[in-house]
């Protein structure tokens, strides 16, 4: 992210309307057309209170980029009330100094944003970065004409380190194109002796001037991890390097769009090229297979490349505003959290809760034991209906079939069973050995006990006071080979219907986002800007097969992740934090201002909760709050109403 500071002023009135910028005829002012008054004003007092020109006066310490213009936003008509089309542009005076003159009722209180912008040829604008303080500006009344107010972009009173708090934007006419370094494989060399892939420089060349196209870039490693511009000879990768070249582009140019991946010596010496015309990808991820041809002989073929890509497209549904954001909020004055997994805990095991997991009756357990926040997992039905469930299948059996042994079962997956015939179907687990049948959704005659409810029924059911971890589940290739499960919905068509449903129901209270695939994390951060996202990492454990993608592979390599994409933090293994470096390891996490939520069986004791909460776990996700509660607690945390009230403003109806 750019660390350019931008100083703005709302200024005295223009006095000598020539010299404004930004001119504003002074008959265009009428009531009406500036900004509405507040509620309850009266008669009487409006004819005092009149509408002004108000100069906002902008200097910047470093230029922004060409195509870069600076914006402003707020809560009245005049200032566009939140939405990116109805904005106010500033006008460029020179490379450091914008100014815009605004007509705005002089009584009224307004709140408001800057926001750094690129429009496209379409007119479409790319949010490049905002302000991102959980409590925007505020402006007060001013009916003097020296009234003046002096900003600096990403400060407020709110900043008591003086550190800009600026964010990258979401996605609204755009797409995000990434091109992944991030296996140990990648390259096929056909001459070593010309292209050695473990001294390499990449760079991602655009064919076409595109207005609006931007290429940035990833190299993970701690505290280096930001999205940059590219280096004038590309990339230096070796072997186990995680790059990841970060493309946006406006929609329309999608399918036309011809990019070209140049590779360099250490010397800066072109090797080779591979051409790639956007038009190929297929989907919203694939594998491109693409062949390196020297810089000498186009004929010759250096190298083979393997390069997995993931298209992240704009959130589908209504439109969302400058208002306000919770992707960063977690406050540092709140305590470590109790966080029920999969409710009051795991239920096809032996001594399982009373309650099955997933389930509305185990969330409502979890939280009569004091939990904070419950942890649930979403999967899709072949017709598009997210509900919850942990695995990415189920055992089952045709209607009236006894069944004896574990091998008479059949095993389906979710994806590949429309909700009307999912609630219909015997549901079989294994336990030591012995085949168990528990009752089909349809079976069961408690509606909160019923198994596969709705994302939309669980957010409806459960009271605001109880804050929600929604695990997006997506099957991970696997290190050795294989996949936990194969999965054929769009990824961008399950991100969106997933938000869709969490926008219009799951507002107004503690909700933040997880999930094992690093890409649904990446969609889940460009598509919106209301709801935290963390990734979900096994680490290094012994207790499964490691996954593909590097970025899963070690704690370490998730927090880099997860500031490369401005993600709220991580939800690392628990096992990676049973050793003496735990605390050092939390600690790095926080120093980049990120959240860390503790999970799995070795949180399963009083004594390991109280072992995380002491060792700087932001939150702790363990089974059964009714058995591992601390003691003396009495009360979940967001029951506060003060709390709760922190939270209206996710809702945006």
């Amino acid at each position: 992210m750019s660390r350019t500071v931008l100083i703005l002023a709302a200024a005295p009135l223009c006095l000598l309307f020539l010299q404004c910028a930004a001119y504003v005829d002074g008959s265009a002012i009428a009531y009406g057309t500036g900004n509405e008054l507040e509620p309850g004003v009266s008669a009487s007092s409006a004819a005092s209170c009149k509408p002004t020109l108000r100069e906002f006066n902008v200097r910047l310490e470093v230029p922004l980029a060409p195509e870069e213009r600076l914006g402003l936003t707020g809560d009245v008509k005049a200032l566009g009330e939140w939405q990116l089309s109805r904005c106010v542009p500033l006008e460029s005076l020179d490379e450091l100094n914008w100014q815009a003159t605004v007509p705005l009722q002089s009584c009224r209180r307004l709140d408001y944003r800057y926001f750094v912008y690129v429009e496209d040829l379409s007119g479409y604008k790319q949010i490049r970065r905002w302000e991102t303080h959980f409590k925007p500006r505020s402006l007060g009344p001013c009916t003097e004409l020296q009234c003046s107010q002096l900003d600096v972009f990403g400060i407020t009173a709110d900043n008591a380190n003086l550190k800009p708090q600026v964010h990258r934007g979401w996605l609204n006419h755009e797409v995000i194109l990434q091109l992944k370094f991030n296996g140990e494989k990648m390259f096929q060399v056909h001459d070593i002796e010309t292209f050695d892939p473990q001294h390499v420089q990449l760079k991602i060349v655009p064919v076409e001037k595109t207005i609006g196209l931007q290429v940035e870039y990833t190299k993970q490693e701690y505290g280096k991890s930001q999205l940059e511009q590219q280096p004038t000879f590309g990339v230096p990768y070796t072997k186990n390097d995680i790059v990841i070249f970060h493309i946006t582009l406006p929609m329309e140019k999608m399918l036309q769009q011809h990019f070209r991946l140049d590779c360099y010596s250490m010397s800066n010496e072109l090797l080779g090229s591979a051409n790639l015309v956007s038009s190929e990808l297929t989907g919203s991820e694939g594998l491109l297979h693409l062949r390196i041809k020297s810089a000498k002989d186009a004929e010759e073929t250096l190298a083979r490349l393997r390069l997995p890509y993931v298209v992240v497209q704009p959130y589908r549904y209504s439109p969302l505003d400058f208002k306000t954001t919770y992707a960063h909020y977690w406050p540092r004055s709140w305590p470590n959290l109790d966080v029920g997994h999969r409710g009051n805990g795991k239920s096809y095991i032996a001594d399982a809760p009373a309650e099955r997991e997933n389930t509305i009756a185990s969330f409502l357990s979890a939280h009569n034991h004091h939990a904070d926040m419950i942890e649930l997992d979403v999967h899709m039905t072949a017709d598009g209906v997210p509900v919850i469930y942990h695995d990415f299948g189920l055992r089952t059996a045709p209607p009236g079939k006894q069944i004896i042994k574990p091998e008479q079962l059949e095993y389906v997956l979710i994806k590949d069973i429309n909700y009307g015939l999912l609630k219909r179907l015997r549901i079989f687990s294994v336990i030591a050995g012995k085949v168990v049948e528990y009752p089909s959704h349809n079976a069961e005659t408690r509606p909160e006990h019923r198994i596969f409810p709705t994302l939309v029924d669980v957010l409806k059911e459960l009271p605001k006071s109880l804050g929600i971890d929604v695990e997006i589940k997506w099957p991970q290739r696997r290190q050795g080979g294989g996949s936990e499960a194969e999965q054929t919905i769009d990824k961008n068509f399950f991100a969106d219907k997933v938000l869709h449903q969490v926008i219009q129901y799951g507002c107004g209270r503690p909700l933040i986002f997880s999930s094992f695939d690093p890409d649904m994390c990446t969609m889940l951060r460009f598509k919106q800007n209301i709801f935290p996202v963390m990734l979900l990492t096994q680490g290094e454990t012994k207790k499964w097969q490691p996954f593909l993608d590097l970025r899963t592979r070690t704690f370490m390599a998730a927090v880099n992740n997860a500031q490369a994409f401005e993600l709220a933090g991580t939800a690392p293994h628990a096992e990676d934090f049973l050793g003496e470096n735990a605390p050092a390891m939390l600690q790095k996490a926080k120093d980049l201002g990120q959240i860390a939520v503790i999970w799995g069986d070795d949180c399963n004791s009083k004594e390991r909760v109280q072992y995380f909460t002491r060792i700087g776990a932001t939150a702790t996700c363990y089974d059964r709050s009714d058995l591992y509660m601390p003691e003396g607690k009495h009360e979940a945390f967001f029951k506060s109403p003060a709390l709760l009230a922190e939270f209206a403003a996710q809702c945006r109806t």
